[in-house]
């Protein structure tokens, strides 16, 4: 599960997991890249397009999971909040959260390994809550060995969950994420050099 809102780096990590992972579900900006990627409308919301070809590649591979759900708002208030369908974003709405399908929840019930970087809504605002709550939730359930990385991560899973109910938590954010993608970091190749005696 990828979401929040650093779309670049997030990407690098996808294209990783794209070989291993059985399915990849995206919320937040990086959701936005990818709907757009896909031919649909998302308004005024949060996007990279430098990096539509990228996502759009990865997106034709068939493992990335799209809301079809979301919840928009012309503002981060959200006096105007909706809840429509994916395919029906006007240009002056912004995407701000979005809901879990009963597929996804299965996708995520009949995991194995559970990997998650980033809340899928703007979860700070508590309109725009229910699609990392509710992820926050299932993943909670999962029988999955799950591991959680970062930040805003960790903020979601402090405020709907309990740490206990997910396997490993990183409080690094870009260096969980390199880790992910397979790189040495340096406090790792440091190690390994002290205990290989060099």
């Amino acid at each position: 599960v990828i979401g929040g809102a650093k779309v670049s780096t997030k990407l690098e990590l996808i294209k990783y997991i794209n070989t291993v992972a059985d399915k990849i579900i995206v919320g937040g900006g990086i959701a936005n890249t990818f709907i757009k990627a896909s031919g649909l409308n998302i308004g005024r919301s949060l996007v990279e397009d430098s990096m539509i070809d990228i996502a759009k590649s990865i997106f034709e591979q068939g493992k990335i999971i799209l809301p079809t759900i979301v919840v928009t708002s012309k503002s981060f208030e959200g006096d105007d909040i909706k809840v429509k369908s994916v395919t029906d974003i006007s240009d002056d709405e912004m995407i701000l959260d979005l809901y879990l399908e009963d597929d996804t929840i299965e996708v995520i019930n009949e995991a194995q390994t559970i990997l998650w970087n980033g809340p899928i809504g703007v979860f700070e605002n508590d309109k725009f809550e229910k699609g990392t709550k509710e992820l926050s939730q299932a993943i909670a359930k999962s029988k999955a060995f799950s591991l959680a990385g970062g930040g805003e991560t960790l903020s979601a899973i402090n405020k709907y969950i309990n740490s206990d109910d997910v396997s490993y938590c990183s409080t690094g954010g870009g260096a969980f994420l390199e880790f992910m993608e397979g790189k040495v970091l340096p406090s790792i190749k440091a190690l390994n050099l002290k205990k290989n005696g060099r």
